[in-house]
């Protein structure tokens, strides 16, 4: 019993993290554009559209987003206004 609890805690401490983009975070690249990844089974396109508009809050341009249905890989290349 007390197994499934820590395990159940451990679960639902790593989805908070995924959901808050604490293990992918945004990424500054040559020339000012920014490159975020919202993979897996947690994050989805909301999530790299929420990382854009906090680090841009004046609004954003997307450059680049590929998706991937194999292995749920979103990627988001992107550049403040």
């Amino acid at each position: 019993m007390k197994l499934t609890l820590l395990a159940t805690t451990i679960l639902l401490s790593g989805c908070t993290q995924l959901m808050n983009g604490a293990t992918q975070p945004v990424v500054a690249l040559k020339g000012g554009d920014m490159f975020t990844s919202c993979s897996g089974a947690v994050e989805d396109w909301s999530s790299c559209n929420a990382k854009a508009n906090k680090t841009c809050p004046n609004g954003y341009e997307k450059l680049k987003y590929v998706e991937s249905t194999v292995g749920g890989r979103r990627e988001l290349t992107f550049r403040c206004k």
